[in-house]
C-alpha cells in the first residue's frame, strides 16, 4: 500500500499560518493546531504539515501551553499582519467594502503586495495606525501593546471607548455595526448582570444586552486610560 501524499504546502499557507500563531500571542493566549486550521481555512494535515515546514525553517517553537514564534517568526509574522491590515484600509477607505466583508479578501490580497506596491499603498492611506476593526497595523518593530481591556471585564457605572474587534467574523462584524459598537464608539455599561449573564450597555440614546461572549471580543479603553502612543511608520526602501 502506497504511503498517503504529503500535503502540498505554499509560501502563501506559511503566510497564513505565522499570521494565525502571532494573532493568538497578540489575543494573550498561545497558538494550538486547532486555531491554526481555523484561521488558514485548511485541512488538519495540511496544517500540521505546514507547522513542521515552520519548525524546520526556525520560526516556530512548541511551548508547554502551545505554538509560539520565534524572534524571526514574530518578525515575518508582523509583515503579514502589516500587509494584511494595510489591505483591508485599501478595501474600506478606497475601494468602499463593508467592514465585514474585507477580512477574507485581504486574506488574498496580502500575498501579492511587493515592497514597492507596500509603501504605495501606506502613503496612499496616509500612514493608518489601524485596520477597520481597530486592530493596530505593525510598524518596522512590530506592534506595540495597547492598555485595553475586553468588555466582558467593565464594571457597571464605567464610560469606555471602543478601541478594536478581535473577532473579524462577517455575522459578528455586521451585527456589531448594527448597533453602533464600532471602533471609536463611546458607551457606558449600565448593568453586569450576575452569574456570566448579560451587559446592558447604552451607546448614544439606544440601549442593548450584550452577551459575555460577544463582550469578550471587544476590547475597550476608559476615559481615564492614556492614549496609545502613535508611532512613525517606517517606509520600505528609505
Amino acid at each position: 500500500m502506497m504511503d498517503a501524499l504529503e500535503p502540498i504546502v505554499t509560501d502563501e499557507i506559511l503566510e497564513d499560518c505565522l499570521q494565525a500563531v502571532q494573532r493568538s500571542a497578540d489575543q494573550g493566549r498561545a497558538a494550538t493546531a486547532a486555531d491554526v486550521t481555523a484561521f488558514a481555512h485548511i485541512p488538519a494535515p495540511t496544517a500540521e504539515a505546514a507547522l513542521r515546514e515552520l519548525r524546520a525553517r526556525g520560526l516556530l517553537e512548541s511551548g508547554s501551553d502551545g505554538l509560539a514564534l520565534s524572534d524571526e517568526g514574530r518578525r515575518q509574522a508582523a509583515a503579514v499582519i502589516r500587509r494584511h491590515r494595510l489591505s483591508e484600509r485599501l478595501l474600506t477607505d478606497v475601494l468602499g467594502l463593508p467592514w465585514d466583508r474585507v477580512h477574507d479578501e485581504a486574506m488574498r490580497l496580502e500575498h501579492s503586495l511587493t515592497p514597492e506596491a507596500e509603501a504605495r499603498l501606506t502613503s496612499l492611506l496616509n500612514n493608518p495606525d489601524t485596520c477597520p476593526h481597530g486592530s493596530p497595523i505593525p510598524g518596522s518593530d512590530g506592534i506595540e501593546a495597547q492598555p485595553t481591556r475586553s468588555l466582558d471585564t467593565i464594571p457597571a457605572g464605567a464610560q469606555v471607548r471602543i478601541e478594536q474587534v478581535t473577532e473579524e467574523e462577517a455575522a459578528l462584524l455586521r451585527y456589531l455595526a448594527s448597533l453602533g459598537l464600532l471602533p471609536k464608539a463611546r458607551l457606558m455599561v449600565e448593568e453586569v448582570a450576575p452569574f456570566g449573564g448579560p451587559l446592558l450597555v447604552r451607546v448614544g440614546g439606544a440601549r442593548y444586552a450584550i452577551g459575555r461572549d460577544v463582550a469578550a471580543k471587544i476590547l475597550v479603553r476608559g476615559d481615564a486610560e492614556p492614549e496609545p502612543r502613535r508611532r512613525r511608520q517606517r517606509r520600505h526602501g528609505r
